[in-house]
């Protein structure tokens, strides 16, 4: 493994499994496809997401990568527990009602309603279908 840099990490290199035992059980029981194809497919998610790459650094027989969240998924301004209470509902049950969530919360209605409207305009849930027939989404 010495030897290595981030640059031919990258490119098209053999793979000389740490345990080989251990690679061949993994490989039989379906969890890897073939040696040495990881970092190139991590490379292609990346490019079919359009965003960074994440970084590879190397040092000696370590082999570090550094990933970069994506956008979407960074939060930037931060939720009451009634929020998450409320997206965990949502989750299990995109259809629920507002008087659904309120009566699991043991909330009235109306602040269901504003709750949802902060998780709307803050961009985390999005409303699906009609107010009727709809569901909510998170993004």
């Amino acid at each position: 493994m010495f030897g290595w840099t981030a640059e031919t990490l990258l490119e098209s290199h053999t793979s000389k499994p740490y345990n080989p035992d251990s690679a061949r059980v993994f490989y039989r029981a379906g969890y890897i496809e073939s040696w040495g194809s990881g970092i190139q497919k991590i490379c292609d998610a990346y490019k079919n997401l359009g965003t960074e790459e994440p970084e590879y650094i190397v040092h000696g027989e370590d082999i570090m990568v550094k990933f970069k969240a994506l956008k979407s998924a960074k939060v930037t301004e931060k939720i009451t527990d009634r929020e998450k209470d409320i997206l965990n509902i949502l989750r299990n049950s995109p259809a629920a009602t507002y008087w659904e969530i309120a009566e699991t919360l043991h909330i009235s209605r109306k602040t269901v309603a504003q709750e949802i409207k902060v998780l709307k305009d803050s961009g985390l849930i999005v409303r699906m279908g009609s107010a009727k027939k709809g569901y909510w989404k998170e993004i």
